[in-house]
């Protein structure tokens, strides 16, 4: 909760403020909730820290967003933003191998060591690396809040680019909140052995990411975005069909599942670049609501998956399909002239 209202504070902060600031504001932030959440000795200690450290959290989520619009531009936005979203899914995969380890060896207080060390080099580099990189002119107006969000939410452009993004990025935490019921409890596999499911998964969002960083130049945007909204599509009706024929075997819903992450990760960049292009001059803000309501989003689907878990397919790649179609038709309507 704390990560996703914060986004909203920090991003408008660093258009008033500048980028570094909220980077170190951020960083000190998630340093003092990381040495609490591991120093800590009851459960309402660590629900504390864990609130400030996902307030701090925010600030790098939403500022790296805007840094990447300053420095790159409105041209080369969508790559740079699709290698930082091949590095943020990378993380994602490796994550549960790291946190195991720690969790093995160290106890669960090690995670948060380690989170407390990276909080460290966050500030250090935020302090002697990182330049700042928003420029405000000497005459520029401030403007509340408020009126900078209800700005954005007036932009026709701006929603087309948020909604199609959030919508879409439900598909895949219909996999992430609807899989383990499926595949431990439906299918009977081991923990470690869905595991190695979900990583290989996951991988799809990756290696979609990386190719939209290497293909931006060569498709126009809005173009890309219908290819992959298409592509996860596709992917949803075949596994709807062939899981009502009862014809989907573990193995072809695994690489279905792929294909659909393949999709988002081709989306995601394309479509954070268009939200971040908008409006130059808010750039934090409106990285900031498209996080928030990112989460939002997400949060939604996980939570309406846990309610029609039946221990068939059926809820995880009908939700799938039911949100892709919802992300085309947004897409269409939203991005008429």
């Amino acid at each position: 909760m704390m990560f996703a209202v914060g986004q909203l504070f920090f991003g408008p902060f660093s258009d008033r403020n500048g980028r570094r600031k909220a980077l170190l504001i951020g960083a000190v932030l998630t340093l003092i909730g990381s040495l609490s959440a591991g120093l800590a000795d009851s459960i309402w200690g660590i629900v504390s820290s864990r609130a400030i450290q996902g307030l701090g959290a925010a600030s790098g989520y939403v500022v790296s967003r805007a840094i990447i619009r300053d420095i790159y531009g409105a041209k080369g936005a969508a790559k740079a933003m699709a290698l930082m979203f091949t590095m943020v899914s990378a993380s994602f995969l490796a994550a549960p191998l790291v946190g195991g380890v720690l969790l093995d060896f160290g106890g669960w207080r090690a995670g948060f060591i380690l989170a407390s060390i990276a909080a460290a080099a966050w500030l250090a580099s935020s302090i002697f690396i990182i330049p700042e990189t928003r420029v405000v002119a000497p005459d520029a107006k401030v403007q509340s809040i408020y009126s900078v969000y209800l700005g954005l939410c007036r932009d026709r452009a701006f929603l087309s680019y948020l909604i199609t993004h959030s919508i879409a990025y439900g598909g895949v935490y219909c996999f992430v909140a609807g899989a383990p019921y499926l595949f431990i409890e439906g299918y009977a596999f081991q923990p470690a052995s869905y595991g190695m499911i979900a990583a290989a998964v996951m991988s799809g969002f990756l290696i979609g990411s990386l190719t939209a960083r290497y293909t931006s130049h060569r498709w126009e945007m809005n173009r890309a975005i219908l290819i992959s909204v298409f592509t996860m599509i596709c992917a949803s009706v075949i596994s709807v069909a062939l899981e009502r024929l009862g014809l989907l075997p573990v193995f072809m819903l695994v690489a279905i599942e792929f294909v659909f992450w393949f999709g988002t990760g081709f989306l995601a960049p394309h479509t954070a670049a268009g939200v971040m292009i908008s409006h130059p001059h808010a750039t934090g803000a409106a990285a900031a609501a498209l996080g928030f309501v990112q989460m939002c989003c997400a949060g939604t689907v996980a939570f309406a998956q846990g309610l029609i878990c039946d221990g068939t397919a059926f809820p995880m790649v009908g939700g799938q399909l039911v949100l892709s179609l919802t992300a085309l038709a947004a897409w269409r309507y939203l991005s008429r002239k």
